[in-house]
């Protein structure tokens, strides 16, 4: 059986099952940033030839990163909106806070994904090893093992690769976009097992700075909490 849950756990930087719906008083939701170039009309790999020799390059750039924080967008198939706040440290160590009206934090310790719904009082739990996020989060990431690699293009203005489990435990499949020149990742794109797109634009980033190691420390607030595997 195919693991759908820790997908819809890591919220909406995953899955756009769980978005908000759009109320009262909620953002505003800008233009999605778009590539200049149409992606899909090109092919899944634009230099097949290269594809080992790029991979390495990205594992390189993502484990030269040992921190980064700063500020996320975060655009849903369903057509809500939310920014917030992120803090990541490798390996394994993430904060995603939403900004208001959003209630909802996402903290990993390195070891549990814990999803909390700060309006609801409630807590959901995940092994942070089931869900996409492990993929970058990985003391040592290596992209061409741990996951299947289906696209990787290069843009003038951007790469984009896109991945599925190897495993075949999750649907779906991650699109990272990175800076051509740096390398720096600047956003992801989740795409559902029924098509459905939920994109988290990245900004703001300080790199390999001290993070307060009690930032990735979630307590037991809820009234609910509840542990899926």
């Amino acid at each position: 059986m195919k693991t759908i849950r820790p997908i819809l756990l890591t919220a909406a930087l995953l899955a756009p099952a769980t978005a908000l719906p759009i109320a009262a008083g909620a953002q505003v939701r800008p233009a999605q940033p778009q590539s200049q170039f149409a992606p899909a009309q090109l092919p899944a790999f634009t230099e097949p030839r290269n594809v080992p020799a790029d991979l390495a390059r990205l594992d390189a750039a993502l484990n030269g990163t040992a921190s980064f924080s700063g500020r996320f967008a975060q655009y849903g198939a369903d057509g809500s909106y939310s920014t917030g706040t992120v803090e990541l440290q490798r390996p394994g160590k993430v904060r995603f806070e939403y900004d208001d009206p959003n209630p909802l934090l996402i903290v990993s310790d390195g070891v549990t994904l814990t999803y909390h719904d700060r309006a609801l009082d409630t807590t959901d739990r995940v092994p942070l090893s089931a869900t996409p996020l492990n993929y970058f989060l990985k003391e040592n990431i290596d992209l061409a093992n741990d996951t299947e690699v289906v696209a990787l293009q290069k843009l003038p203005t951007e790469w984009r690769m896109s991945a599925r489990d190897g495993s075949g435990n999750l649907d779906g499949a991650i699109t990272m976009v990175f800076e051509p020149q740096t390398l720096a990742l600047k956003q992801w794109i989740i795409t559902d097992e029924f098509g459905g797109q939920t994109t988290v634009q990245l900004s703001d980033l300080r790199y390999n700075e001290r993070i307060d190691p009690r930032r990735f420390i979630l307590r037991d607030t809820g009234r609910r909490d509840r542990r899926r595997r």
